[in-house]
């Protein structure tokens, strides 16, 4: 039978980063690393609203990012 293993996770916050000129949003983001393969939702949404008190770019969302090994 095979498992699933975790190997990595990243947490990824995205902001508004202005406009192109042709009037295009434009994103740019800060990623974290090592973090917990157990870390719930909730958890992720309240450092995810810590963190993004601490900048004036308007944020748009936020992605964990996980690695896992096929065993």
């Amino acid at each position: 039978m095979a498992n699933l293993e975790h190997k990595q996770a990243v947490f990824k916050l995205i902001y508004e980063g202005g406009l192109t000129e042709d009037g295009k949003m434009k994103t740019k983001s800060k990623t974290y690393r090592n973090v917990q393969g157990v870390v719930t939702a909730d958890q992720l949404e309240l450092v995810a609203a810590t963190l993004t008190s601490f900048t004036n770019s308007p944020y748009i969302g936020a992605e964990k990012i996980e690695t896992l090994n096929l065993n």
